[in-house]
């Protein structure tokens, strides 16, 4: 009876530490999921500015139609002061990226599986899904200045999503968003690891009480 008491707080104590290291994990990839969010705030700001700059000068160049409308202010301004923008970006990046849609450590719940072409999977998965996603807030942002009007022509650069429009040219993230995303897949990879070990060590406790 002793024994089994020892074997039971050794099993504890394994099982607890493996769960301080995979809350040590989370909280390691929620800082990376912030740093993205704000990484991509700053690419989309900088993104938008320099095509309202290509617009002005490099008309034929611009992913905006040549009638580009600055709510009927002069081309290169618009309503809005660069504070309001980046607000206003701040808010569509918040809206579209900071949720548990893409972020795993988020999600309480098991991975089915640790396979390494699980893994890979699941990463890929994650990165088109964020792609898509801030394709769908340069085009949320690019609405600020160019509102989409009926029966408007196609541009090449955009479709027309359920009323929104989504940017479909090249996308390439920035060095910052890059970086946090490689830093945040390393991260779920450990947290896959965790998450199976935690679960092998309840079933092993669960069969040593049968």
């Amino acid at each position: 009876m002793e024994v089994e008491s020892v074997v039971s707080d050794d099993s504890q104590e394994e099982l607890d530490s493996i769960q301080e290291k995979l809350e040590d994990t989370r909280e390691k990839m929620e800082f990376e999921t912030l740093s993205f969010i704000e990484a991509t705030k700053k690419f989309t700001s900088e993104w938008i500015q320099r095509e309202i700059e290509i617009a002005v000068q490099s008309p034929e160049n611009a992913v905006f139609p040549e009638n580009l409308k600055f709510h009927n202010n002069k081309a290169g301004k618009s309503k809005l002061d660069l504070k309001e923008l980046s607000l206003k970006i701040s808010d569509i990046v918040e809206t579209h990226l900071n949720h548990g849609d893409y972020w795993i450590h988020r999600n309480a719940l098991f991975q089915p599986d640790i396979s390494r072409d699980y893994m890979e999977f699941k990463k890929e998965k994650i990165r088109k899904e964020l792609t898509s996603s801030v394709r769908r807030i340069l085009g949320c942002v690019t609405e600020i200045f160019w509102e989409i009007e009926e029966g408007e022509p196609e541009n090449k650069a955009w479709v027309n999503e359920l009323g929104r429009r989504r940017y479909v040219c090249v996308l390439r993230f920035s060095n910052e968003m890059t970086a946090s995303l490689n830093r945040y897949f390393e991260m779920l990879e450990e947290l896959f690891i965790l998450n199976y070990e935690i679960k092998e060590e309840i079933l092993r406790m669960e069969g040593k009480k049968t």
